[in-house]
């Protein structure tokens, strides 16, 4: 009898199946696809904001005090870097700010470029477009590997013409680099969420460190954490409250360092605005940064306040926004307590503009600017998280649902594209301190804004434009008649560019009514009147400026030239024995 053969089995079955040809293909596919999202999100970051390579810096405003005359960059030994950590340095209170990593990595350039403009845009330019890529992938991974909102996310956040202040402004290196740090973090606790492993927490906590030492722009970085756990539906435990406290302690650190250097001399006093004021700027700023998301137009580097009229009356707009802002506080408390997807989307985008914008919306006031671009660089996700939401929320659903997100889609492309262009330009804006200025005044020609008239005026005479120069300040003097240090400018072009000693002593002497203990302004008279031939009162114009500042070795040589005009030698001879011991000093 034949047997038949054993039929072969297998002994037991694999614990998985692998994954089909066509499976793994689709996965590769859809890796593929992110990789090369995130490509072209960089490239079009720089095809946008390639014109800032060719820009100068912003002598008047910051990069000087920043970059060019900025000792700390020079030194990159392991003393200098101490120097650029060590809370209350000389340099630190000067600029009102602690942000030891930025002074960092603006030495990096400094050692690799020294004062070449283009290196400091460049590293600007690049970290824009990381950001971009992090924005990308932090709105990817929120919302559960959506593609839609990291799209729209990521592209405003690129391409928004409100960004162009924090990347095209070399100073602004705190705002990207801060910003940076912040996704990382964000991203990280995305990560520590999946599977809560307590060392990717920590990832999180070092990022944020990082981006306070860069920026105490920072310091909201645990409410965000907060507002992520409620759109993800975290169900609440005290672990979740303990695994915040060192942030929120560090937030407070940072905010109290800040608030302190701030106070030096950047916070004006309380008393400079009512009470009530304060909540009209802060209301205004918060509702007119969102529109200005859909309508960037009449973008400047400087946004005045509002004239106040006799009455103690603000424009209406101020009056009114307010009433917008509780209505609008009014909502999402009420959506707080609804349910849905789109709901808590809505709550948390409308949350997180507002708490990492809270700070800057002028109810301490800060500087002469109610509002700046550069204040809406990471608070905006929050907005551009929402409609790339919506649009993935349409999408998804059955028609006519679904041609309402195709139509949003659609229009914020276009939006993207025409903003593309925008920026481009606004970038050229940027190129040095005279387009800068003049695009402000162009914006503002009725506001009496004399500081930027004298940057502008300022840099005009580097460049021997004194006839621009001589026009600027004159206009500042028709706006106060009384400013001491434009109607010197005025007298010193009169006297050096047009050799008229006449209208030179004629302003000068203006200012001097103004100031009598002007050193620069005496030093000015004394030259003039060296100049006309008037000794005696030039020697007193000169003696007077030295009781102020005795340590100028030009001043004392003029006093010694003088003197000899004078026949007094042995003064003379006095004054040049001073100026030698000063310089050798």
């Amino acid at each position: 009898m034949t047997k038949k053969p054993a039929s072969k089995k297998p002994l037991s079955k694999p614990a998985h199946k692998p994954p089909t040809t066509s499976a793994a293909s689709a996965i590769d596919q859809n890796q593929y696809l992110l990789y090369g999202a995130m490509a072209i999100l960089f490239l079009i970051t720089i095809m946008v904001y390639s014109p800032m390579v060719k820009n100068d810096f912003i002598h008047t405003w910051d990069d000087s005090i920043y970059v060019v005359d900025n000792k700390l960059l020079h030194d990159l030994s392991l003393n200098g870097i101490k120097n650029m950590f060590i809370y209350g340095d000389d340099f630190q209170k000067l600029i009102n700010n602690y942000h030891p990593l930025t002074i960092l990595s603006l030495a990096l350039n400094y050692q690799t470029s020294g004062l070449s403009p283009a290196s400091y845009h460049i590293t600007n330019m690049v970290f824009h477009g990381l950001n971009a890529i992090l924005a990308f992938l932090f709105a990817f991974l929120l919302s559960r590997r959506k593609l839609w909102p990291a799209v729209i996310t990521g592209l405003f956040f690129a391409i928004h013409p409100m960004h162009i202040e924090s990347v095209a402004w070399a100073s602004e290196r705190k705002d990207v680099l801060y910003t940076f740090f912040f996704l990382a973090g964000l991203i990280a606790y995305l990560k520590y969420l999946a599977d809560e492993k307590l060392w990717k927490l920590g990832v999180a906590l070092l990022f944020f460190i990082f981006s306070c030492l860069s920026k105490a722009m920072a310091v909201p970085f645990p409410m965000i954490l907060l507002l992520i756990d409620f759109l993800l539906r975290r169900k609440f435990s005290w672990k979740m409250v303990v695994e915040k406290i060192p942030f929120f302690i560090i937030a407070l650190l940072i905010g109290f360092m800040s608030v302190h250097l701030q106070s030096i001399s950047a916070i004006n006093k309380f008393e400079t605005f009512t009470l009530f004021q304060r909540i009209m700027h802060a209301s205004y700023g918060f509702i007119t940064y969102i529109l200005m998301f859909f309508n960037p137009s009449g973008l400047s580097a400087f946004y005045p306040y509002p004239a106040i009229t006799t009455s103690g009356v603000l424009p209406l707009p101020f009056r009114i926004a307010p009433y917008f802002f509780m209505m609008i506080a009014a909502i999402i408390i009420w959506l707080s307590t609804r349910k849905g997807e789109i709901v808590r989307i809505i709550v948390f985008g409308i949350l997180f503009y507002f708490f990492t914008i809270a700070l800057v919306l002028q109810f301490l006031s800060v500087g002469k600017a109610i509002m700046a671009d550069r204040y809406t660089y990471i608070p905006f996700i929050g907005v551009s998280f929402i409609l790339g939401m919506l649009i993935d929320y349409f999408i998804r659903k059955r028609a006519p649902a679904r041609y309402i997100g195709i139509g949003l889609a659609a229009g914020l492309l276009i939006l993207a594209v025409v903003f593309s262009f925008i920026s481009r330009e606004r970038v050229k804006i940027w190129k040095n301190d005279i387009t800068l200025w003049t695009d402000v005044l162009n914006q503002y020609p009725d506001v009496r804004t004399n500081f930027i008239y004298e940057k502008r005026a300022e840099r005009y005479l580097l460049k021997d434009q004194y006839e621009a120069a001589l026009a600027d300040y004159q206009t500042i003097v028709a706006n106060d008649a009384r400013n001491e240090n434009a109607l010197e400018a005025i007298g010193r072009i009169y006297g050096k560019y047009y050799n008229d000693m006449g209208k030179a002593i004629e302003n000068l002497d203006k200012a001097y009514a103004v100031n009598p203990k002007n050193p620069s302004v005496l030093k000015s008279l004394g030259v003039a009147m060296g100049i006309r031939g008037d000794f005696h009162k030039s020697l007193d114009y000169l003696l007077q400026a030295y009781q102020v500042d005795k340590a100028d070795t030009t001043l004392a040589r003029n006093i010694s030239t003088t003197y000899s005009n004078l026949g007094m030698l042995e003064k003379a001879k006095e004054f040049d024995q001073l100026a030698r011991s000063i310089t050798v000093k």
